[in-house]
């Protein structure tokens, strides 16, 4: 129900867009009038083009890699991606938007759609699976699809909500002792976003110190191999770029100083910034005094988000896209929870392949 539930907004959240741009697919590929690599890329292909102000945001890029997933034309394809090393590690969104790589440009359009409602729904079905677990209703797993990071992503074509409901179903397997399925889930989620590797490393974390270090390694270790092992395949079809990071990780609080002002300045920036750093704060508090696998699994998102640079931390549209997990996270410990000990502590699993 609470799958259906979640389905059935996200598409009448999606059709009341297409509706108002005549069905236009492009509405959430993002296209930005400024990038005229992309932009004549996409108008080359596409019979109407919606074009956003000034750049665009991630779905143009999911586009390009869509007619090209495996990378069998480079030089037509990923060449005209801003950093095409860095943008090609985050490969599975596009591999499923294009069915593989069957689909055409206009395919591409649609499939990014049916592909993030499709996510939206099973995170969300994950994320009330995990709320029963942990003692609570299912109907805590609307707080999946009401992430305003996730929101944020689904506007925008970004791969980010099929990373976190792989996620989050990792999280819910490893809950329910079966490490492989868990394991193939985590691999998804960062060959989807690779910055979820917090979330391998957190859960590991967690079963390695409860004395399960056999999956805690396989955990941890598997997500980084199939990263790995993708990295080398780029570099066999593409020149480096040199940017692995993209320039999004810094000096620590530096991102979050710089744009404090500006937070100041906007009450909704600022109430949205504020929200983002107590949720932060409270979720890394709660995995010390209350350790269990879903705030160990996403605590370390904390100390990665005052690495992020200034431009991530510009504006809530971006860093709540950043942390976006957090949010669910958070919500399900703090008010779903309600099989723990009488330490706080939640009974740990063990895990078995």
């Amino acid at each position: 129900m609470v799958g259906m539930t979640t389905m059935i907004v996200t598409l009448l959240f999606a059709g009341s867009h297409l509706a108002q741009n005549d069905w236009n697919p492009t509405i959430f590929t993002a296209f930005g009038e400024s990038d005229q690599a992309i932009r004549e890329y996409a108008e080359a292909r596409l019979e109407d083009v919606i074009l956003r102000p000034h750049l665009g945001h991630d779905g143009r890029f999911f586009f390009v890699q869509g007619n090209d997933p495996w990378l069998v034309d480079p030089d037509e394809n990923a060449s005209v991606l801003d950093r095409p090393t860095y943008r090609s590690q985050r490969m599975l969104y596009p591999v499923l938007a294009s069915a593989g790589g069957l689909l055409g440009p206009e395919g591409v359009t649609w499939g990014m759609i049916v592909v993030n409602v499709l996510a939206m729904a099973s995170g969300a079905m994950a994320a009330a699976a995990i709320a029963i677990r942990l003692g609570g209703s299912p109907w805590w797993g609307i707080t999946f699809p009401l992430n305003i990071g996730l929101i944020s992503e689904f506007s925008v074509g970004g791969a980010g909500i099929v990373a976190a409901a792989a996620a989050f179903g990792a999280i819910l397997y490893l809950m329910d002792r079966r490490l492989a399925i868990a394991t193939v889930l985590i691999v998804a989620s960062v060959l989807s976003r690779e910055v979820m590797v917090v979330t391998a490393i957190g859960g590991a974390g967690y079963l390695f110190f409860k004395g399960e270090r056999r999956p805690a390694m396989i955990f941890a270790t598997t997500p980084v191999l199939g990263a790995a092992l993708w990295a080398l395949f780029l570099r066999a079809r593409l020149p480096a770029d040199g940017d692995v990071v993209a320039g999004n990780l810094g000096v620590p609080f530096a991102g979050f100083l710089e744009n404090l002002p500006n937070w100041i300045e906007d009450p909704i920036e600022l109430a949205v910034g504020l929200v983002t750093v107590l949720v932060l704060l409270f979720l890394s508090i709660r995995a010390i005094r209350f350790p269990s696998l879903l705030a160990w699994g996403f605590a370390l998102f904390a100390p990665l988000a005052f690495l992020l640079t200034g431009p991530v931390w510009d504006g809530y549209f971006n860093i709540s896209r950043a942390v976006a997990p957090v949010y669910t996270a958070y919500i399900l410990l703090a008010f779903a929870a309600r099989a723990e000990t009488s330490t706080g502590e939640v009974e740990p699993v063990r895990v078995a392949l």
